[in-house]
């Protein structure tokens, strides 16, 4: 019995490429960190990444997904109050979790590795190398944890497709704040989708500071302080609303300036709130001079408009469970 190691390093190319394809996806990101012509050999497999998520708090994250298959890279770091200012720390150790959902074969495997005497920012950078997704890179960013530069973004990040900012659950804080508007700052010319939680809009944030992007999708959840007016600033296609209060007045006037050629981008809108009182659907549609196109009960209509450009538009109206309001908005193909 002998106790030396397997030379892998050591194999002719060819044999060594061969053996690789036998290994799974997590054992080849760990072959992939012995050095810059392992990194260079597993990047050429061109991985088939459907998924890559980096979430960037006290704890990152990098998730990767392979259909069936993910894997989560979470880089431990010391515990402290202080806000993530930059990306040269060490993490402790770094937890990796593989997961298999397929039907027959529901697994999850955790391991620790050591840091490999990377940073945070090289992590990433790392792991963005040797993964390219089919469609883009995501991020989702915690502005109570960090405080990074428009720089420190720009030059470790990819290039993002989905950005996610994520508010606290308590009244944002000046340096929240500032930490939004860094990450919009790095990233919303080439986004194609935003994602805003918790926001509290004001002076210093509000939806003019989003409405310079040209975005596929816009999701606001739970903001407090939303006008529908400061819609009109967006150059959207497709936008979600979920705020804690609204009125059919406000999206009447919206609509009438749909009619008039406002936000000739938008294709679809919808929008939830809560109500204390059942909305009236009927006078709804009269102010718009809806064509009806199907009434199915009184809490829920719908009906057909018209702009000035001969675009249809119909407008689905709901009310669920006597507290949420729901309208939807959706040009016709």
């Amino acid at each position: 019995m002998t106790d030396q190691r397997f030379p892998f390093h050591r194999l002719p190319d060819n044999l060594r490429l061969k053996v690789l394809q036998t290994t799974n996806h997590v054992e080849m990101m760990a072959y992939s960190l012995l050095s810059k012509k392992a990194s260079s050999t597993v990047k050429a497999f061109r991985l088939p990444v459907t998924h890559f998520k980096i979430t960037m708090k006290k704890q990152p994250q990098i998730e990767i997904q392979f259909s069936f298959i993910s894997i989560k890279f979470e880089l431990i770091m010391h515990e402290n109050d202080e806000r993530m200012t930059n990306l040269n720390g060490l993490p402790i150790n770094v937890k990796v979790t593989y997961r298999n959902n397929e039907i027959h074969e529901r697994r999850e495997i955790l391991s620790t590795w050591t840091n490999q005497g990377k940073t945070v920012g090289e992590w990433i950078q790392h792991l963005c190398s040797i993964n390219h997704p089919k469609l883009h890179y995501a991020a989702n960013f915690h502005v109570r944890d960090i405080e990074l530069d428009v720089q420190t973004l720009r030059n470790t990040l990819p290039k993002l497709g989905n950005i996610s900012i994520i508010f606290p659950q308590t009244e944002p804080e000046k340096s929240d704040i500032l930490s939004a508007q860094n990450v919009l700052k790095a990233f919303l010319l080439n986004v194609k989708r935003v994602v805003l939680e918790r926001a509290r809009f004001q002076d210093h944030f509000s939806l003019q500071h989003i409405g310079m992007g040209n975005l596929e999708w816009l999701s606001i959840h739970s903001s407090r302080n939303l006008r529908i007016d400061d819609v009109l600033t967006l150059n959207a296609e497709r936008i979600y609303l979920h705020t804690d209060h609204s009125s059919l007045r406000d999206l009447t006037r919206f609509f009438k300036l749909w009619k008039k050629g406002s936000n000739s981008r938008l294709e679809e809108l919808t929008i939830c709130w809560r109500t204390q009182i059942i909305p009236n659907w009927k006078m709804f549609r009269n102010e718009l001079k809806g064509r009806r196109t199907k009434a199915v009960s009184q809490r829920w209509k719908k009906f057909r408009i018209t702009n000035c450009r001969e675009v249809r538009a119909n407008i689905n109206c709901k009310l669920f469970g006597g507290h949420l309001a729901f309208v939807q908005f959706t040009v016709s193909k």
